[in-house]
């Protein structure tokens, strides 16, 4: 990192002890000039590092968001946790700019195992750009359209009584260990999705898009074990505390 932005940075101590921005990847894709915009457009550290093990060796594991360049994506792949250990208790993004090498993360991605992954295009206009990264700062994961159809959507209708219940998990682990697996976003998807709600219905409820809540979905059947969406919805009933199911969407 050049002299001038360590000085720039240093002035940015604050913010950098609340969230960092660690960009995996090349200076060419990532200039000095956009780590001093990001720094100056979101208030936060940001660095580049042009290694996941650089980046290891100088910062710790604490709150921050890690994008990993599409260059990155062969590292990535073969030791995932390496990524998502470091993360502390921010998120991981996959900056791209080729659509098959994104679509390919998307679909080799345990999501069950490994959390949820972001997406970050890298070939959008600038103020697109910095609107995807303020959502990662927020925990709102942006699915590109070409990878939400990807996403097998389960049947949209509400949860019959006499469906069964969920099998139980391997290892016996119960149905509360799972519904604490989840994110506070994805109990409120599915608190909705027990509702009856369509995707449509509770993107305009959560104010998000209705490839982020496909998105959601996916990861939640994952994580709590079910085939599908009304499954989940009997899921929630059965599993959720009195408590959650009131304040959810407070």
């Amino acid at each position: 990192m050049s002299k001038s932005l360590q000085n720039e940075t240093a002035s940015l101590d604050s913010c950098s002890e609340d969230l960092s921005i660690i960009f995996v990847g090349k200076e060419l894709f990532y200039s000095n000039q956009t780590l001093r915009s990001v720094q100056t457009e979101f208030g936060v550290h940001a660095e580049r590092f042009e290694t996941l093990d650089a980046m290891r060796a100088h910062t710790p594991t604490d709150n921050k968001i890690i994008v990993v360049d599409q260059m990155m994506l062969e590292d990535l792949l073969s030791r995932p946790n390496a990524y998502t250990s470091s993360i502390g208790a921010g998120c991981l993004a996959f900056a791209y700019r080729k659509e098959d090498l994104a679509r390919r993360l998307f679909q080799g991605w345990d999501r069950a195992q490994l959390g949820e992954i972001g997406f970050l295009p890298m070939n959008v206009a600038p103020d697109a750009w910095r609107a995807i990264l303020r959502l990662l700062m927020h925990e709102e994961l942006y699915l590109p359209s070409f990878l939400a159809d990807c996403v097998h959507t389960p049947s949209q209708s509400p949860a019959p009584a006499a469906i069964q219940a969920p099998p139980a998990a391997p290892n016996g682990v119960d149905r509360h260990a799972r519904y604490s697996k989840l994110t506070r976003r994805e109990k409120q998807v599915l608190q909705l999705v027990s509702q009856g709600k369509s995707n449509k219905l509770i993107a305009a409820t959560l104010g998000i898009t209705e490839h982020t809540v496909k998105l959601h979905m996916h990861n939640v059947v994952g994580k709590i074990g079910v085939s599908n969406r009304t499954a989940a919805a009997l899921f929630y009933f059965e599993v959720a505390p009195h408590a959650a199911q009131q304040s959810a969407l407070d």
